[in-house]
């Protein structure tokens, strides 16, 4: 088996560690694999083509949702699988699936190869795996990645950041034959079960249903939102006139205001240059490595 590791910049020690996994677990006998390092945003793109063209047999994303997301979107529609090592901050694909967050363990699961097929969501064309968000989450990636800090306590300092900074916009949302105008404070909508952290909007969302989940709360009080994330973190059920949750294939948004969507796809922001958003599910078309 040729197994192709593509890793987000890491410290020395990580990087170690990960290396002497490698070598622990893999025999040179029988298989073998190679380590590139993705120096910058969207290289793990251009690796992960290389490496399909060098035969791999496996692409392994070493890193967060937003490195998993450059080294899928070469994979889907291909036999190639994508294994994970989870090195980022919340890791909410790789939770989703249950990879051990530890790197020797994580490094055990792509060994046994065993595979499950994965939907992919599309939103104008560009591919997401985990969720997509365009309320409070996305302005909340921009204020994370703003700060350049990691960690939890980088995801509340960026949360609270994003609760005070947040100006509601108003769209219109179509899906299943109804059409809604609405001024939603989060939208989310998820492929996984997962947003990081153990920390779930999406708790009933399923991979592989060829559904996506869609999330939204409606403009609320500062107090409402407050109490509504941390009914979230505790994860109690989520209850209210203002919610709602719903499965689906497709939905269109249109935004109302004279301004630019905030989108995040895989935790990292994407530019959109248009008022309306179009997403979709491919049905299992991703192979992926899991426990």
């Amino acid at each position: 088996m040729k197994v192709y590791f593509i890793v987000k910049p890491l410290g020395g020690y990580k990087l170690k560690q990960l290396r002497k996994s490698l070598e622990k677990t893999f025999d040179n006998k029988k298989d073998s694999f190679c380590i590139f390092s993705s120096m910058k945003k969207g290289h793990s793109i251009a690796l992960t083509k290389k490496a399909i063209d060098e035969k791999a047999d496996v692409v392994v994303a070493c890193g967060g949702d937003g490195t998993i997301n450059e080294v899928a979107q070469g994979l889907v529609e291909t036999q190639i699988p994508l294994g994970i090592i989870p090195l980022g901050s919340g890791n909410g694909i790789a939770r989703h699936f249950k990879i051990p967050l530890e790197i020797s363990k994580s490094v055990q699961v792509i060994k046994k190869n065993k595979l499950s097929k994965m939907d992919v969501g599309v939103v104008n064309g560009h591919y997401f795996f985990g969720n997509m968000g365009c309320a409070l989450e996305s302005h909340f990636i921009r204020s994370y990645q703003k700060n350049q800090r990691h960690g939890i306590w980088a995801y509340v300092i960026a949360f609270f950041d994003a609760l005070v900074s947040f100006k509601h916009q108003n769209i219109q949302v179509e899906y299943l034959d109804n059409v809604r105008e609405i001024s939603p404070f989060i939208l989310l909508v998820s492929n996984a079960n997962q947003q990081g952290y153990d920390f779930s909007l999406t708790p009933q969302a399923q991979s592989d249903d060829g559904l996506l989940d869609l999330f939204w709360m409606e403009k609320s009080s500062f107090f409402n939102k407050i109490k509504f994330f941390l009914y979230a973190l505790l994860k109690k059920k989520l209850m209210g006139k203002r919610f709602d949750l719903v499965s689906l294939s497709a939905l269109k948004i249109r935004l109302l205001d004279q301004d630019d969507f905030c989108v995040q796809i895989d935790g990292e922001n994407l530019p959109i240059f248009s008022n309306y958003i179009e997403i979709k599910v491919l049905p299992k078309k991703l192979n992926v490595i899991v426990p």
